[in-house]
């Protein structure tokens, strides 16, 4: 991404040699990339291709109200999976629609003995958390979240902010190249899932 972001400006090689960092203000393009392509990650996770994720929800009893449990969300979450908070108790499964958001971090669920699980999309991960202190830039090995084939428009949002104060015109057929690809990567949407009881008492996925 760094490389294809340097070659949309033509900042990365110069008479067949790779570009200097001390030349033409290389070094200060590098040292911007590691955050813009968080911005881009964050868009597109957000948006067009959102990542999905589960985990076990632990029980917080100190916070407890009433009739109701108290559960900490995960600190990754962007967004809760409509009908996603999934119950396991006494040998079945049920999807919980009565929850309540106490706040950012914790939800409220009718008391349980059994696990609880949340289904959500979460933030993707920060290259920046990839860098090893006191560097500011990731190291080439780091791999990018989200899925791979969204990785080739990242590229483009860099580019288009890197040259934003030297050239409008470049910026916005960037930018115009970006939003193109984000479409592209929109998914059909999902139906929603939960578990219903037939006559007979037996449960199933609809």
């Amino acid at each position: 991404v760094r490389d294809a972001s340097l070659k949309l400006l033509h900042q990365y090689s110069l008479g067949d040699e790779i570009i200097s960092r001390a030349y033409n203000d290389q070094g200060d393009y590098l040292r911007r990339i590691p955050e813009l392509v968080d911005a881009a990650m964050w868009i597109i996770a957000a948006g067009p291709r959102r990542i999905l994720a589960a985990r076990a929800l632990r029980s917080e009893r100190a916070r407890d109200r009433g009739g109701m449990a108290c559960y900490t969300l995960p600190e990754d979450l962007m967004e809760i999976v409509p009908g996603g908070v999934l119950v396991l108790e006494a040998g079945e499964s049920r999807y919980e629609s009565g929850f309540v958001r106490a706040d950012e971090r914790h939800i409220l669920l009718p008391r349980c003995a059994g696990e609880v699980w949340l289904e959500y999309y979460r933030r993707p991960r920060s290259c920046l958390e990839m860098c090893a202190a006191p560097e500011t830039e990731p190291p080439d090995c780091a791999e990018l979240d989200n899925a791979p084939e969204t990785h080739r428009a990242i590229a483009y949002y860099v580019a288009a902010h890197l040259v934003l104060q030297d050239d409008e015109s470049v910026y916005l057929a960037l930018l115009r190249e970006w939003r193109e690809l984000l479409l592209s990567f929109a998914l059909p949407p999902q139906p929603q899932r939960r578990v219903i009881v037939d006559v007979y008492g037996c449960g199933m996925m609809e």
